[in-house]
Parts: structure tokens; sequence; C-alpha cells
């Protein structure tokens, strides 16, 4: 069984949890778990926007980073996944995107985390080799499990995402096979652990303007290019 983290600990024990809170007071977790938490929302927000100097930040050196895209691919350090969002620079943008950690452990160098997401973007119809937008924009749900080493891949002690692995989440309304819990588990976050820590990103020019629930106003405004 894990035990919460204590509050101001220098030094994360073995199989410790981040206390399940809605808007912790960061000050009073360890450093260490501070640090994951700082890289995960810099790669969350780097993702609004495909900001590829703050993305680029998060992962270690070289080919160290390894990435089970939700694509269904697989991609091998930072250069590649900096071609990958080239790619998808071209395309629409996220507008607004909300992440829920289900749960985090920190365990000396190393670290893993879950969550899942909700994010709308404007619909895109695609082809082999470019985008088309469409007049419609689109909610999407995925989760995420990222794994952490205390490593930049240079040997320096500090923390990097080393691998990241996504997938599509679940159509909202629907039950587990063998359960009958579609209630709960169209909860954003949804888990046994507590409620999870929660946050909202939104591009830069559409703040007030974008929402999960109602999408954008019906106009004739451009979508901010990336």
């Amino acid at each position: 069984m894990t035990k919460p983290l204590s509050p101001n600990s220098n030094d994360a024990q073995p199989n410790q949890r981040m206390p399940s809170v809605q808007q912790p007071n960061t000050k009073s977790l360890d450093h260490d778990t501070r640090e994951v938490l700082r890289v995960h929302q810099q790669w969350w927000k780097a993702n609004v926007g495909l900001d590829m100097a703050a993305m680029k930040e998060c992962f270690p050196s070289g080919d160290s980073f390894s990435m089970f895209n939700r694509n269904g691919f697989t991609y091998y350090g930072v250069d590649e996944l900096t071609k990958l969002w080239e790619h998808y620079a071209q395309g629409p943008p996220r507008l607004i995107q909300t992440v829920a950690i289900v749960r985090l452990e920190v365990s000396r160098d190393i670290a893993w985390l879950i969550c899942e997401l909700k994010y709308r973007r404007v619909s895109p119809v695609t082809s082999d080799d470019h985008w088309e937008p469409a007049n419609a924009d689109e909610v999407f749900g995925s989760k995420a499990t990222e794994i952490y080493h205390r490593d930049d891949g240079n040997g320096q002690p500090e923390w990097r995402m080393w691998h990241f692995q996504s997938g599509a989440l679940h159509p909202a309304g629907e039950n587990r096979p063998a359960f009958d819990d579609s209630d709960q588990t169209s909860q954003l976050g949804y888990n046994p652990y507590g409620p999870p820590l929660t946050y909202t990103y939104t591009l830069e020019g559409y703040a007030g303007q974008a929402s999960l629930e109602e999408g954008i106003p019906s106009s004739d405004r451009e979508v901010p290019s990336t």
C-alpha cells in the first residue's frame, strides 16, 4: 500500500503517491514531486499551440526519449518528435485542453504518472499529405502514461520525461465491459484514489472564447496559426 507524500520532505521515498487534491499547495510537496509536475505541465502546455522550444526542454538529450504516440506509431528522440510537430503545425491547433492527473508515483530517481485529458480543436479533414480545415470544432479525449528519470540524458540529475504513451479516451456514456459504471467513467480523471488534480490551458487569443462544453462562438474568426 502506498503512503502519501510527507510535506516538505527533501527526498521522495519508494512508492509514494501525490496527495489527491484539486488544487494542492505545491510548496507542501517534496522537491522531486514538484519538479516532475513542472515538467509534466510544461509538456501539456506546449501541446496547446505546439511550443517546440518548451517541448524540447521536457525530454532527455539524443534519442533516449521514446514515445508511443496516439496515432499508433513510435517515435524516438526529440528530433523525431520535433519533425512530427512540424507536420502537425500545418493543421489546426488545440483551442483548449483540460488535463486530469489520476496518479503520480515518485521513487528515488524514477517516477511515473497517468492522466486523462480532453481538448477541443477545429476538426480537420486529412489526406496522406495535407490538412484541409473543416468548418467545425470537435472535442477529443486521450489518456497517457508518462515515465520520468532524474537524468537529463547527459548524466545530470534533472528530471526529464523518458517515455510517453498515449491512446484514445473511451467514449463518454459507455460502460466498461463487465461493469455498469458509465456515470463514473464519463467523469474526466475518475479513479478509486481520490479527486484528480486538474488544470486547463487555452490557446492564446481564445481566453473566454473556447470551452470543452460549448465550443467556440460561431463566427468568421480565423484560428490563429501556430
